[in-house]
């Protein structure tokens, strides 16, 4: 008998599934091969809700292509954030939001683990901007979140997090959708710095502050590793200054 967890599903990953089920005609929670799948729809696509690290995932997709299945990851960027925290007896405390945003750009250490797989025809992963509200429950102490990834312990935990709205989607199924992450202003060849540049003076949503750009900004070390393992752009054997200058392919 195949025992599925979803008891550690938050509200955000249990509303996408039942949304991407709805509108590709799946079913949700169905076994394929060895693993539990999010969806699996009328025309045998995997859809996977992933919410956190998509490498994690790594494994999945590798079984998956290697059947010759096509397979959709769905990651929300929460771009719109709302707090509301509680006591231990449910009095709501506080409602603040969030100064910060994902984007893109924050979630490329997420793929590092699956480069490989990037630009493979039957993989497509769709990036969500979406507004959230997310809630914390005040503890009397400060603790460990359930993953165990907090560097520094806080006096709460994220009990739920809703989705409140899908505000736009981003598409990235070839290469060339990879590729565009780069600015258009970017010449054929150029140095880390100059794209450090380049994404300074990207046309950013104005809605977005100066820290939110720089937090994206600070990826473009992440972005050209990932660009060169895809063969996407190159390094070459000049500098200029004492930066290596990269070749776009």
């Amino acid at each position: 008998m195949t025992v599925i967890n979803t008891y550690n599903e938050n509200s955000l990953h249990r509303t996408l599934k039942n949304i991407y089920a709805l509108e590709f005609s799946g079913k949700t929670e169905q076994k394929s091969g060895r693993f539990i799948c999010d969806i699996i729809t009328q025309n045998d696509e995997i859809i996977e809700i992933q919410t956190s690290n998509i490498s994690a995932l790594k494994r999945k997709i590798e079984y998956f292509l290697n059947k010759n299945k096509k397979i959709k990851i769905v990651h929300p960027l929460i771009e719109e954030k709302i707090i509301k925290t509680f006591s231990p007896d449910a009095t709501l405390l506080s409602k603040r939001k969030s100064p910060a945003k994902q984007t893109v750009y924050t979630a490329l250490r997420s793929l590092t683990g699956i480069y490989t797989f990037l630009g493979n025809k039957n993989l497509s992963i769709e990036f969500l901007n979406v507004k959230i509200t997310e809630i914390r429950r005040q503890t009397e102490q400060t603790v460990q979140n359930k993953t165990k990834s907090r560097r520094h312990l806080k006096n709460y935990l994220v009990t739920d997090k809703i989705l409140e709205t899908i505000n736009s989607k981003q598409i990235f199924h070839t290469k060339e959708d990879w590729k565009n992450l780069l600015p258009q202003s970017l010449p054929d060849f150029f140095t880390p710095p100059e794209l450090q540049q380049a994404l300074l003076k990207k046309n950013w949503p104005q809605n977005f502050s100066k820290t939110n750009i720089k937090s994206c900004v600070k990826c473009y070390t992440l972005l050209i590793w990932l660009l060169e393992k895809m063969h996407l752009i190159k390094k070459t054997d000049k500098k200029k200054g004492k930066s290596w200058i990269y070749k776009i392919n």
